[in-house]
């Protein structure tokens, strides 16, 4: 397993909170990360208004990113988007 930076990993969530929102379960699955971790990165994107937490229609806890964290997160994939389309030629 690759170690890989909070700051990062944070980075990687707001990207995938752009298509829909997501548990922290959902998130951990993703990411390959324990729950543990999913909630410590949520929970500081949380303090740092970087995502919102709401309760789903089946009662669970989801999370979506803020209109501020949207702007910043559409250019790290839009700059991961073409890292990859470059690395692929």
């Amino acid at each position: 397993m690759i170690k890989v930076s909070a700051s990062t990993l944070r980075n990687k969530i707001g990207v995938l909170l752009l298509d829909k929102p997501l548990s922290l379960k959902e998130v951990a699955e993703i990411l390959e990360i324990k729950d543990k971790k999913s909630y410590s990165l949520l929970k500081n994107m949380f303090q740092k208004d970087r995502v919102i937490g709401f309760k789903d229609t089946d009662g669970s806890r989801r999370y979506r990113i803020t209109d501020k964290e949207r702007e910043k997160a559409l250019k790290r994939k839009a700059k991961a988007d073409k890292k990859a389309a470059k690395a692929a030629k």
